[in-house]
């Protein structure tokens, strides 16, 4: 694979989308450096019209560096990934990465001596930097085949409505909604069995330990495992250093709670799609070829990650702890945790025995994290960033940013409808815990493994996002009114006051306290 250019970028920003909280060392070095790299190595493969970015932090934050395409862009090409992804993903992406977690899986640290272990990093390394290129080249061609699908659109049957032609392939089968309904099933399932009333009354923290006193608690637990195994790799976010909900169901056990508490399960609106489909294929014929396509790589926007993010940062994250129980084994660091506070370079130096002291390391690095925390992220590193406008593929992701107005906070319209509920501010993991079924939740951002909240939600608010983002996406899959990129959402608006979100018009207003 070729590297990006030794050339540093002028200017870092930050991206609150996908970074909102502070890195550890190690998984800015591992994991954030391989989302660059691949991002590089995928938009090279496509001769797409951008060319990745560069991964820093500093104190913690994280900081993409944009580079410049060094290659001839091709918009062809790109559009020619986009049209075969679904086939593509089936025949080859998808078992790769299934491959690439199986090898990663099977890495026992421990065990090898020194040389041995700084190889095993090493491969870890070349192996993540795979992975995070297979990611790109499935989510970038993915968004291309939607605005190919718009554009589309557009072109055979006006703009009318600027959803419209999202509508349809919202509402398709995809890995998070599956996940959605086990958990509906779980909930069923602690009714039948008579454990509804300890999961609702017991604390997340020993829920499980009361379900194994009684036969039919563990019965219970046997299917919560199941569901775990298939999709306990998610995560609040994906830094390595957080425990997986295979480690500690957190948001799994607060989300059964939530469908006890409805009695209602997920719904999606796949009824309204295919009636859509019908009526626009029936105006539009032409739009038949793009719009199957569509169909294909539209699901894959959140599919993939259960097959690529989710198990294989588990698997990493087990495997650099591995390195950490060896070195703490070796009495080079106090606690296994303490790994997360080296770069990958001295990871590699500690497990042959030299380099500077760890111990020392550890504590420099965490003074450091405690001080970016209390400093903040910046708004850039480096030169003034100036206006540039974004590829249409990214811009509908990232989105444009608003700004409080007049009381009331205005974002990007991204699901119709209106929701009235208590807001409900969710930046730590202990906040999923006091979100009720009704309530507007508030938060940076939102991923994949944040969805089996939204089927109970009264509305969804970011600070960030465009009508693309994630949070929109699900947020219409469910008929969840909804507002993005409204910055600040967050810091302005009280935990606890009652809200309404106008998801036609973008504002969002307090109504009371």
């Amino acid at each position: 694979m070729t590297e990006p250019a030794d050339t540093q970028p002028p200017t870092w920003l930050p991206d609150p989308s996908h970074y909102p909280e502070q890195m550890t060392p190690l998984s800015a070095a591992t994991w954030f450096a391989a989302v660059g790299h691949g991002l590089h190595q995928a938009m090279r493969e496509l001769r797409g019209p951008f060319g990745g970015f560069l991964a820093r932090t500093e104190r913690g934050w994280a900081y993409e560096g944009e580079l410049a395409p060094g290659w001839e862009v091709d918009g062809s090409r790109l559009q020619a990934a986009a049209v075969e992804l679904g086939e593509r993903w089936e025949a080859d992406l998808c078992p790769r990465a299934h491959a690439i977690t199986a090898e990663i899986e099977s890495m026992r640290p421990e065990d090898p001596p020194p040389e041995g272990g700084q190889q095993m990093l090493d491969r870890l390394g070349t192996l993540l930097r795979e992975q995070w290129t297979i990611h790109f080249l499935v989510v970038i061609p993915a968004q291309v085949a939607t605005e190919i699908l718009h554009d589309r659109y557009i072109e055979l049957l006006g703009a009318d409505d600027p959803l419209a032609p999202y509508r349809l392939v919202e509402g398709l089968p995809n890995e998070s909604v599956e996940a959605d309904a086990a958990l509906w099933r779980l909930a069923r399932l602690a009714g039948e069995l008579g454990v509804a009333d300890d999961l609702l009354s017991f604390p997340e923290a020993s829920v499980r330990e009361r379900l194994a006193l009684r036969a039919a608690g563990r019965r219970w637990l046997h299917h919560l495992d199941g569901y775990l195994l298939r999709f306990g790799g998610r995560s609040r976010w994906h830094e390595l250093s957080l425990p997986r909900e295979a480690e500690r169901p957190q948001l799994t056990i607060e989300s059964v709670r939530m469908f006890l508490e409805t009695g209602e399960s997920p719904r999606l609106h796949a009824a309204a799609r295919d009636a859509l489909e019908a009526d626009a294929l029936a105006r539009a014929p032409g739009l038949r070829p793009i719009l199957e396509a569509a169909k294909r790589a539209y699901p894959l926007k959140e599919s993939h990650a259960y097959h690529l993010d989710y198990p294989g940062l588990l698997a990493t994250r087990e495997a650099l702890l591995g390195f950490g129980r060896r070195l703490f084994a070796e009495d080079v660091i106090d606690d296994v945790d303490d790994v997360w506070m080296l770069t990958r370079a001295e990871l590699r130096e500690a497990l042959a025995g030299s380099g500077d002291d760890v111990r020392a390391i550890v504590d420099e690095r965490r003074a450091d994290l405690a001080a970016g925390r209390a400093e903040g992220v910046r708004p850039f590193l480096g030169r003034q960033p100036s206006d540039g406008e974004r590829h249409a593929a990214l811009e509908k992701f990232y989105g444009t940013q608003s700004a409080v107005s007049g009381g009331a906070v205005r974002g990007t319209a991204a699901s119709p409808g209106v929701g009235e509920g208590t807001a409900r501010i969710v930046s730590h993991p202990d906040d999923f815990a006091r979100v009720r079924a009704g309530d507007v939740l508030i938060a940076a951002t939102t991923t994949p493994a944040w969805t089996p909240l939204f089927p109970s939600l009264a509305a969804l608010v970011t600070d960030t996002g465009g009508i693309l983002s994630h949070a929109a996406v699900i947020a219409r899959e469910y008929g969840i009114p909804a507002v993005v990129g409204a910055v600040s959402a967050t810091a302005v608006i009280p935990d606890g006051s009652r809200v309404r979100v106008d998801g036609d018009t973008g504002l969002v207003t307090l109504v009371g306290p």
